[in-house]
């Protein structure tokens, strides 16, 4: 038989909960540009057969970063076998600003083989403005083949590509973003390691505060030794100690 609890027993209950983390449709945690546009594995594949026109065109442009890739290539002409892989940047007056003054901003990133053109970024927006930018350039030496697009919860379903060559690194300030959500839920997760608290609720106690120091020292160091595939994202536990209050001044 079911006890009529009163209104007071509910909301204890309701308190007690954990709270957790706003998440996406898809199971993970929304991640966007600093454009406001949700994080996806967006490219765009092209076939051209104009490998030196296509050299000649994109190089002398301050918005695509080709002349400093060839520059970096031992001297010799463009044949088969070419990987030219550059960045395409922002060139905007009132874009956000990069994660360090310094760097220009990387919209997308852009591979050029013998006969193809494929263009990586991680929103729909920015694929979009950079083959708008390139078919306006390169016009019929370029042919469109194929779109297609990953959220964060498919790319991870997959797994990192078997070849390096294919894995794209999302720009810093994606990869930034993912790394604080990914530490900041940890803290308030259950830890088997602290007898089922959270890091948050252990540091309570001194005792808990050198068993959440140990764990990440722990964690640390099994990062260190391991080797870890391509692509594998692999967020900096040390992180945490300035999150919880926990660094020595």
């Amino acid at each position: 038989m079911s006890k009529n609890r009163g209104p007071g027993a509910r909301r204890r209950s309701l308190r007690a909960r954990k709270p957790r983390p706003s998440r996406s449709t898809g199971g993970m945690p929304r991640f966007t540009t600093p454009e406001g546009d949700d994080v996806v594995f967006a490219t765009a594949r092209y076939r051209h057969a104009a490998l030196e026109e296509i050299l000649a065109i994109l190089k002398e442009l301050q918005d695509f970063g080709l002349q400093d890739v060839m520059e970096s290539e031992t001297p010799g002409e463009a044949g088969a076998g070419e990987r030219f892989e550059f960045p395409w940047f922002e060139t905007r007056s009132r874009a956000p600003e990069p994660v360090a003054p310094i760097v220009r901003r990387v919209l997308a990133s852009v591979t050029l083989t013998e006969e193809t053109l494929e263009v990586d970024a991680p929103s729909h927006r920015r694929v979009a403005d950079c083959r708008q930018r390139l078919e306006e350039l390169l016009g019929d030496r370029i042919r469109l083949v194929e779109t297609r697009a990953l959220s964060p919860d498919e790319a991870l379903r997959h797994g990192p590509p078997s070849d390096p060559a294919d894995f794209v690194l999302p720009p810093p300030e994606v990869l930034d973003q993912l790394e604080e959500q990914m530490l900041r839920e940890w803290i308030d997760d259950s830890i088997p390691a602290l007898d089922g608290q959270t890091p948050r609720e252990a540091v309570k106690t001194p005792e808990g505060c050198q068993r959440v120091l140990d764990l990440i020292d722990y964690i640390t160091h099994t990062q260190a030794e391991g080797s870890r595939p391509p692509g594998m994202f692999s967020p900096d536990y040390r992180k945490v100690k300035k999150m919880l209050g926990l660094e020595k001044g």
